[in-house]
């Protein structure tokens, strides 16, 4: 529902409900209820507040403070057991890229995306973001040849990509 709230840019509703988040991810028991065995609710719940702690400070132009949440939240995606489909379904990786732009920071973005075709073969929400990265470096050659690999990468697909993120 924060999420839902940043959406309609009800930054107040959106802390809210950040608030009511991290009061359920302070409940231990979480550990023991487990997705299949394969991964706790606790871990789950984490990365959810750190990840609406971080879209709030983007909502709020505190690129610095979302960059470090998203960070946070990376950290416990990758420690993730593997799980198809991903326990966590939307790499974070996409909003922290989509942060780092808007931050002006574009060679990280682009080390963020990159990482990201690593674990996420030739997706096309990192090579929007790759694309963007790179051409805001100037590097025209380099952003043509990301588009053709997004071309490719996204020849079937029936939804047009706008942004690296979700929102």
């Amino acid at each position: 529902r924060g999420m839902a709230y940043l959406g309609k840019n009800d930054i107040p509703k959106a802390t809210i409900e950040l608030s009511l988040l991290k009061e359920i991810s302070m409940d231990t028991t979480l550990k023991q209820l487990t997705i299949w065995g394969i991964n706790s609710t606790y871990d789950i719940v984490q990365i959810a507040v750190n990840v609406l702690s971080a879209e709030i400070y983007q909502k709020q132009q505190q690129f610095d403070k979302s960059i470090v949440y998203f960070n946070q939240a990376i950290a416990l995606e990758d420690n993730l057991n593997y799980d198809e489909p991903p326990d966590w379904f939307f790499s974070v990786r996409h909003q922290l890229g989509t942060v780092l732009l808007k931050a002006n920071k574009y060679k990280e973005a682009e080390k963020v995306y990159l990482e990201d075709l690593l674990k996420y073969k030739e997706n096309g929400w990192s090579l929007t973001g790759l694309y963007e990265a790179v051409q805001k470096q100037g590097r025209s050659e380099d952003a043509e040849n990301i588009k053709k690999r997004f071309v490719n990468a996204w020849r079937y697909a029936d939804t047009k990509i706008l942004s690296s993120s979700i929102l």
